[in-house]
Parts: C-alpha cells; sequence; structure tokens
C-alpha cells in the first residue's frame, strides 16, 4: 500500500540506498544483528522519501512531512515506539550530511547513519565504491529510472508546487534557489532583513 505512494524510480532508489549501505558496513566489518539493527536499517531507507508521494500535501519540507508519513505507517502497524523514533529521526535528517560526522555516528545509533550512506551511495557515489559487480546486481534487480536527475524532478516539481516547502538551507530550498529564484518565497536575506535587530 504505502509503496505505491511513490514512484517507481524512487522506490528503487531506496531499496538500492539499502543494499548500498548494507554493502558499505559490511565493507568496513560492520554485521546486522550485532552492530546494527538491519530491519531498522531497512524501515529507514524503504519510507525515507514518502515525503515525496502525491500524498504529501502538508506544509512541512519533504524531509518532516516523510518522517511523519512513516512514522504513522509504522505506528498503525505495530511497531514500537522507540523504532519508530529512530527511523523518525533519520528520515527527517536524511539530506542534513550529519551521516559523515563522528559525533552523529556516536550519538546515534548505527542502523541510521548506514541507512543514510547507503542513500547518499545512490545519489553521489558509483560503481566503484563497492566490488566489481556488485552495482550491477543492484541495477538489475532495482534499475535507476533516471537515478539522481529523476530524484531531483520530483523534489523540484513538489517545491515548485509548494515553494513555502522549500525553505533556506534545505535540498529542496536549493534546488529552488538555482532554478527557479523568482519562486522563492523567502531567502536568508529577507529572514535577516526583517529581523527586529536591524543587522
Amino acid at each position: 500500500m504505502i509503496a505505491g505512494e511513490l514512484e517507481p524510480s524512487i522506490r528503487n532508489h531506496s531499496l538500492r540506498g539499502f543494499l548500498f549501505g548494507r554493502a558499505h558496513a559490511a565493507a568496513q566489518g560492520l554485521r546486522p544483528g550485532t552492530d546494527y539493527d538491519e530491519e531498522t536499517m531497512f524501515l529507514i531507507c524503504a519510507l525515507h522519501d514518502l515525503g515525496l508521494a502525491e500524498t504529501a500535501s502538508g506544509p512541512q519540507r519533504f524531509e518532516l512531512e516523510g518522517a511523519d508519513a512513516a512514522a504513522g505507517f509504522l505506528e498503525a502497524h505495530g511497531v514500537a515506539d522507540e523504532r519508530v523514533d529512530i527511523v523518525w529521526d533519520a528520515i527527517a535528517a536524511h539530506t542534513s550530511g550529519f551521516s559523515d560526522s563522528p559525533v552523529y555516528r556516536r550519538r546515534r545509533p548505527a542502523a541510521i547513519w548506514i541507512a543514510v550512506s547507503g542513500i547518499g551511495f545512490d545519489v553521489a557515489g558509483g560503481p566503484d565504491d563497492f566490488p566489481a559487480g556488485f552495482a550491477d546486481l543492484v541495477h538489475d534487480a532495482y534499475p535507476r529510472l533516471g537515478g539522481t536527475r529523476a530524484l531531483t524532478a520530483v523534489i523540484e516539481r513538489q517545491a515548485t508546487a509548494h515553494p513555502h516547502k522549500a525553505p533556506p538551507g534545505s535540498l529542496a530550498g536549493e534546488i529552488l534557489r538555482l532554478r527557479h529564484p523568482e519562486l522563492l518565497p523567502f531567502s536568508w536575506d529577507i529572514v535577516v532583513d526583517g529581523s527586529g535587530w536591524k543587522d
């Protein structure tokens, strides 16, 4: 049901992110069930872009809409609060770039940064990041269908339809700033200029 809400290119991106994250973890000697919770990592990857579904019409940026949708879905299916919180945290921050930070890795469960790293490999990595032939196997099972450009187009489409969901500093905001600056409802300069401090 919930997977059907996403375009095939995004569903495949989510599943590739899981496989790439798991392979990257294995290359670092991390084992599922011992060093990280693989099921939680899968849930993060599988649900991380729910905020890009047509049904994600709320006022928040897509990462937060997706985190809320994932939490609601998991709670409706009896998933425990602690796991829901981990999934929510990961999805809400998955575009922030925190996953490479040693402090973030020390403070958050490994399932989060492994999932976010895998998602990142699918966006900005390449076949040389994995053993020879591994990426081909993943792409045979889950073709790119336009890959990162298709993902960007979905984010851009949502942001142009709802510019308030693309605040400064967000991924959607950056896409709007570069491609549709005329649609930005506000920028950092507008925020600063509107301050009562008159800085």
